[in-house]
């Protein structure tokens, strides 16, 4: 029975981390409030993430916030750029739907959907590399679109993650207004600790390489 709550027991070790995430989700949905904070919290949220991804026990508010304020005037560029091109792209969908008719308007908005999920990749990356290294914004988007397309297997798995709230909120509100409570208690903290599962032997192999030059 003892052993049951032992620290090091596995299942005791994976409710801790479900409970760090479940924080971390709500940490992120509180300072994403604003809208413009969003790439600061979007940093904050993949920094404590990183730290589970490597089995390491992060003292979760000072990660948290520690990243937020860190990274906050380029977390908060990179944001607003994401987020002026997607407000464009939903403009130029209105626009196809407005005026073009049939298989031409079919084919301009598959095209608007694909640069849009091109996009939506390189952002998958952004934050996580803005957590990790210090670099310019531009080199942060270089450095993401290359990795967005030479790791396209883990580009697409994470591009899922972020993209499927907002394809069940579009596809069927229903559905997307059922797993609600999942969204807000957990989903965006277990989303992120998956992408940067991925990501942490990505970002490893790339310092072994630096250092071994």
């Amino acid at each position: 029975m003892k052993s049951l709550f032992n620290l090091d027991n596995p299942f005791i070790q994976f409710l801790a981390r479900v409970g760090d995430m479940i924080l971390a989700n709500f940490l992120f949905i509180i300072c994403s409030l604003p809208v413009v904070t969003i790439g600061a919290a979007l940093t904050g949220l993949n920094k404590v993430t990183q730290e589970i991804a490597m089995d390491n026990s992060p003292s979760l508010l000072r990660s948290f916030f520690g990243a937020f304020k860190e990274n906050f005037r380029q977390a908060t560029g990179a944001w607003l750029l994401i987020l002026v091109f997607f407000l464009g792209m939903v403009c130029n969908l209105m626009l196809v739907s407005f005026y073009c008719v049939g298989v031409v308007q079919q084919i301009l908005q598959w095209c608007l959907y694909f640069i849009m999920a091109a996009m939506l990749a390189i952002a998958a990356y952004v934050f996580p590399l803005i957590v990790r290294y210090e670099n310019s914004l531009k080199q942060h988007f270089i450095n993401a679109t290359v990795l967005a397309v030479v790791k396209l297997p883990r580009t697409l798995v994470m591009v899922v993650l972020i993209a499927l709230p907002l394809v069940l909120a579009y596809v069927s509100f229903p559905i997307f207004f059922r797993t609600l409570v999942f969204w807000l208690s957990l989903g965006y903290g277990f989303s992120s600790y998956v992408s940067s599962t991925l990501l942490v032997s990505v970002f490893r192999k790339i310092e072994e390489t630096e250092e071994e030059a």
